[in-house]
């Protein structure tokens, strides 16, 4: 099965998550300067030189703002196209969109150190924390029916595919991050094959 190709982005989409980005490097800021409890929207708008309005527009919440990089992974799955009648095939075609955004973003050292300022924060940002797995479960909840109706699954087989690629996803970055700031290297997408590797065994060995 081939890997899904990148959609083409727009000159409009490009200056848009181009503003976002700004928005994130703005929260990211005063998050680190003032705590997420500490910082209001205006002042965030305000270091990214957007208004307020454009603000709410791209970001939604304060606590949203720092998750832009996130996107990439919940638009990847507009990739996911016919894939076979089966759970199994459709993992593999999840995995296949993971991992393109994994090389992706390994490939972005801007990028790479968004993810890893805001893992760093996650860790003593309980606000931080609750707005990853709101956007977690809505990000599920609006791409399965969509899944399941174009590839003719069950839903409950779309969620449980999304759910293992999902785990194996956030395993690589969670460990990809903890293993920076102890000094190792490692690339994503190697982390990737070993975290499903890892995975695949502990679920046969209890077979």
């Amino acid at each position: 099965m081939s890997t899904p190709a990148a959609p083409v982005e727009g000159l409009r989409d490009r200056r848009r998550r181009e503003t976002a980005v700004e928005i994130c490097a703005a929260a990211l800021d005063l998050f680190e300067e003032k705590g997420v409890s500490g910082t209001t929207v205006d002042e965030i708008a305000a270091r990214a030189g957007v208004s307020p309005r454009t603000f709410f527009r791209l970001a939604g919440t304060k606590e949203d703002a720092v998750f832009v990089d996130d996107g990439r992974f919940a638009d990847a799955l507009a990739g996911v196209a016919e894939v076979g009648d089966d759970i199994a095939a459709l993992l593999t075609a999840l995995r296949q969109v993971f991992a393109r955004e994994l090389e992706l973003l390994d490939a972005d050292a801007r990028a790479r150190e968004r993810f890893l300022r805001v893992r760093r924060l996650i860790a003593h940002e309980p606000a931080l924390l609750g707005a990853a797995v709101r956007r977690e479960v809505t990000s599920a909840d609006r791409f399965v029916p969509e899944i399941a109706e174009r590839i003719g699954l069950a839903e409950l087989d779309v969620r449980t595919a999304l759910g293992i690629a999902g785990l194996e996803m956030r395993t690589t970055l969670d460990e990809w991050a903890r293993r920076h700031d102890v000094g190792e290297t490692a690339t994503l997408e190697d982390l990737h094959r070993e975290v499903q590797a890892r995975l695949s065994h502990a679920v046969t060995s209890r077979a």
